[in-house]
């Protein structure tokens, strides 16, 4: 790398530093979000396990994990302007109260010996519409309560942080409840997201106490970054498409085709596999740290990493050895973390304060939301096709929206419908 270049980075980190220890904002935001990355490894390993010790069915578990979904789409179609009535950081506070009782509730009735496999959906489904608006509050409040600058920096510190812990943590919790033997002993596992998420409700009031820096009632920190745009800025629908499409056809498989793989291959070395997505990550994360504004070229970065899982795919449809499948999935993980951080950051920089929660909304349906249907279309290729075929039908398909994508940007530019889009526009051009 040119000494230049090492030299500009050294100085955006330092600036960066001084930044964040003139405001803590981001600090506590990062602890709060280890503190519940902690608490949630544990439901995350005993949830499964309890669905089994009740019922034995493999059909309930789908079911449960289709429960908290569906909310989520239900608030894109009634709820899509809520978090910009009401200050999304509020929202998440409630939102963190709802889950301590839900998960001492689950406690409560594990540690009795009284959960039925319907109160456990009964939960699920309380817990599903928690989360579809936790999750998209979430998101704006750290667009609205974190300085523009450390945007990006902070998603990707975000995203090495919950990856390390989401290695590490599933392994210390899923070794500590494999010693359990009935669904009473994983009472203790609820009990310990319950902790942490009543402790991170002292962080996100700390926080909103520091008060915004964009949007109604910021403080005199909110000029710092790019230039706010006009309250009629929207970002295209477009936008969500081509995270859609990233959701269902590039990233979301990982979820089906990891564990199938696992269980295929019947080879612990194969484990190797989430190192070798913690060193895509790790290496991703600061390529993805700086910031970029016009959309065009968050696009084209987009189409990127959509190239670089085709391609991934492709390795693992060709060979089934350990070596391309460290590869495989070291890529899969470096393109979905550096797409991930790059949208999610330009969207935060640059969607309008009085349409954050809109947007976020947006979002967190082309994301999480649509990772159901990621989840079925993967398992369905796989039903049908096996792994080595499925992983084959993914690049394909992969490639072609490729394609389509780059002309769909060629043509966008040639009649220039990104000049008005956020991030791209002067003050005051109308939105198209």
């Amino acid at each position: 790398m040119p000494r230049f270049a090492l030299r500009r980075r050294a100085a955006d980190a330092a600036r960066l530093w001084r930044l964040s220890r003139r405001d803590p904002r981001l600090g506590w935001l990062l602890l709060d979000n280890l503190i519940t990355t902690f608490g949630a490894s544990f439901t995350l390993i005993a949830l499964p396990f309890l669905v089994m010790r009740l019922t034995g069915r493999a059909f309930d578990l789908g079911l449960t994990a289709a429960i908290e979904a569906l909310p989520s789409a239900l608030l894109l179609g009634f709820g899509r302007g809520l978090l910009d009535r009401l200050d999304p950081l509020r929202v998440l506070w409630w939102c963190r109260a709802c889950y301590v009782a839900l998960n001492a509730a689950l406690a409560i009735l594990a540690g009795s010996g009284r959960i039925t496999i319907e109160s456990v959906y009964a939960i699920a489904l309380l817990g599903g519409l928690v989360w579809a608006l936790a999750y998209p509050a979430g998101r704006a409040s750290f667009g609205l309560y974190i300085r523009k600058p450390l945007l990006a920096a902070g998603n990707a510190v975000f995203a090495v942080a919950s990856s390390l812990a989401m290695t590490l943590l599933p392994m210390l919790a899923g070794s500590l409840i494999l010693r359990s033997h009935d669904a009473r002993s994983l009472a203790w596992a609820f009990w310990i997201d319950a902790i942490c998420v009543a402790a991170s409700l002292w962080l996100l009031a700390a926080v909103r106490r520091r008060g915004p820096v964009r949007g109604a009632g910021a403080g005199p920190d909110a000029s710092s970054g790019a230039q706010a745009l006009p309250a009629a800025a929207a970002v295209p629908r477009s936008y969500y498409a081509y995270l859609l499409i990233s959701t269902v056809l590039a990233f979301g498989p990982v979820q089906v085709l990891l564990p199938l793989l696992l269980v295929e291959r019947g080879d612990a070395r194969y484990f190797l596999i989430y190192l070798a997505q913690f060193a895509g990550i790790a290496v991703a994360a600061p390529l993805a740290a700086r910031a970029t504004d016009p959309m065009r070229a968050v696009l084209r970065k987009i189409l990127l990493c959509w190239a670089a899982a085709a391609l991934a795919y492709a390795l693992l449809a060709a060979s089934a050895a350990l070596p391309p499948t460290l590869a495989a999935f070291c890529l899969l993980a470096a393109a979905s973390n550096y797409y991930g951080i790059q949208s999610l950051s330009w969207l935060q920089r640059n969607a309008d304060a009085q349409r954050m929660g809109r947007e976020m909304t947006w979002f967190s349906a082309a994301t999480m939301g649509a990772m159901p249907l990621a989840t079925l279309f993967a398992g369905l290729l796989a039903d049908r096709l096996r792994l080595a075929p499925a992983a084959a039908a993914l690049a394909a398909a992969i490639a072609l929206c490729l394609l389509a994508g780059v002309v769909h940007l060629q043509r966008g530019l040639r009649r220039a419908e990104y000049e008005n889009a956020p991030g791209a526009q002067a003050p005051g051009a109308r939105v198209r």
